[in-house]
């Protein structure tokens, strides 16, 4: 086969392609264009990868229900807008997957626009296409994340409307840069890194001084303040449900010393980079072997590289200084994003300011195989989750519909997102929620289905207050329903789950 190959000339013509810089130059000058058919192919993937929502998809189907200042512990402007997809594409799969994909789309172009106030087309692609090597951007974000999508692409305008305004300050764009803060604070609370980040680095650079210390300032933050007091005030009255995933940073443990959280940071920054990291260094690295003709001065204002520079270092400051404040010992990656997003367009500015375009190749090939891997991967993730237990794409929801519709359920209470929200996608007539979400303002119709993971002989405490805050009365003795079914292509491991019917009346059922 090889010889023949060899014989027609296809290999020849293959090594011809690869060595040409004709491809490369065609990524950089259409980078928009490509990178817009990209989240296309990524939305057709999501569709038909598997009909069972993931558990920040369910998320948005719980919240949803009705639009309201605030839902839980995550601010409400992603599901604003998802009720905004739903009420024009639709409830349910299509409407979540064009919402995300078009987000993402959103926070690559801000980026490349960052990008090409530094450098011509051809670094400000090496800056852009090198988002594909942070895994919480590239691959997280499609397989899992919605409000951290959100918070990237807010975070990405506010950069780029920040320089804008700084170039050339006016009223509008104050008052542009204005709504994109108050969406970037309304789409993820770590949001608020990147925005001090940014002001302080804007005070170490005259351009930036002479804005920050304008009228024109002013009118961002009046519009953004004006657009942020009505959701504070929600926040402000429903502090019990903002502060109910507080303990995911470890604050509430007893025994911890003062530097753990600080060490956690730094695990979670190099979790977040290593892979652009090793990348960018192999590609820096052949400057040393390769330097002839092809070799080309980029153009970089330095004035842009100081000041994205400044904000990913005073954004780590800031992050590790309210790591030991606060106590946390437990940081994840993905909460570094509205900082560590910069990174690899910093690290671009710097390390190729001369670059080549055997350079260039190296970074937008790998950018692009990796990106084509992705979309092929992201359906055996949804089907076959770790290989050792199944993901959250797999949950045999219709079948737990099905048992449910039985008793002629209307409303369904339950301690999992990803139950609440498939059953809410699959029966959209269906109220649903969880104790997270338990002050969302809809109507919880008889019969009531009280659902929870796993077999036992009780109701969980959790779901006994969780009816009575709903319904003002306490749950009466109901038979406990025992079911499980297999998850999607996982017929050897069963989705074990129990349930409780409550019909309205005040007749109690024994309890088997």
């Amino acid at each position: 086969m090889v010889q023949m190959l060899q014989d027609q000339g296809f290999l020849p013509k293959l090594q011809r392609a690869i060595a040409s810089d004709n491809w490369a130059a065609f990524i950089a000058n259409r980078f928009v264009w490509l990178l817009a058919g990209y989240f296309i192919v990524q939305t057709i993937t999501r569709y038909f990868a598997s009909p069972v929502l993931g558990l920040d998809e369910a998320e948005q189907i719980i919240a949803a229900q009705s639009f309201q200042l605030g839902y839980g512990p995550q601010p409400p402007l992603y599901t604003w807008l998802t009720i905004v997809f739903f009420s024009v594409f639709g409830d349910g799969l299509l409407a979540t997957a064009l919402l995300k994909n078009t987000l993402l789309f959103l926070g690559y172009l801000g980026v490349w626009l960052t990008a090409r106030k530094a450098s011509d087309p051809t670094l400000a692609a090496i800056g852009t296409a090198s988002l594909i090597f942070l895994p919480q951007i590239s691959w997280e974000s499609q397989r899992a994340l919605s409000h951290s999508v959100l918070m990237f692409a807010c975070s990405a305008w506010t950069v780029y409307l920040f320089l804008t305004c700084i170039e050339k300050p006016s009223w509008w764009r104050a008052v542009v840069f204005g709504v994109v803060i108050a969406a970037g604070a309304l789409s993820k609370y770590n949001y608020m890194f990147l925005l001090v980040a940014l002001i302080a680095a804007g005070f170490c650079i005259e351009e930036g001084r002479k804005f920050l210390c304008s009228k024109y300032i002013l009118g961002s933050a009046v519009v953004a303040v004006v657009l942020l007091v009505p959701p504070a005030f929600w926040m402000f009255e429903n502090q019990d449900l903002i502060y109910a995933r507080v303990h995911k940073f470890g604050i509430d443990k007893v025994e911890r010393h003062f530097l753990t959280g600080f060490f956690s940071l730094i695990n979670a920054a190099l979790q977040f980079v290593i892979v652009a990291v090793v990348l960018f260094f192999c590609a820096w690295a052949t400057s040393f072997y390769w330097k002839d003709a092809e070799q080309h001065d980029q153009y970089v204002k330095e004035t842009v590289r100081k000041l994205l520079t400044l904000v990913v270092i005073f954004g780590l400051v800031i992050t590790a200084v309210s790591v030991v404040v606060s106590g946390a010992t437990n940081v994840k990656d993905r909460w570094l994003q509205p900082i560590l997003f910069l990174a690899p367009l910093v690290a671009s500015l710097w390390l190729f300011a001369e670059v080549s375009m055997r350079q260039a190749k190296i970074i937008l090939g790998t950018a692009s195989v990796l990106s084509v891997l992705i979309v092929v991967l992201i359906p055996f993730n949804f089907a076959f989750g770790s290989f050792k237990k199944p993901s959250a794409h797999a949950l045999p929801s219709q079948a737990i519909v099905d048992t449910l519709a039985q008793y002629g359920v209307r409303s369904v209470l339950t301690t999992s997102h990803s139950i609440a929200g498939n059953i809410g996608d699959l029966k959209p007539g269906w109220a649903v929620t969880i104790p997270e979400y338990s002050g969302i303002d809809i109507d919880y119709a008889y019969p009531v289905a009280i659902l929870w993971k796993g077999h036992s002989k009780a109701v969980p405490a959790n779901m006994s207050a969780l009816y009575q805050k709903l319904k003002g009365k306490p749950i009466p003795n109901s038979e406990i329903h025992i079911e499980a079914a297999p998850y999607y292509h996982w017929s050897e491991y069963p989705f074990e789950y129990s349930f409780i019917i409550v019909d309205g009346s005040d007749q109690a059922v024994s309890q088997h």
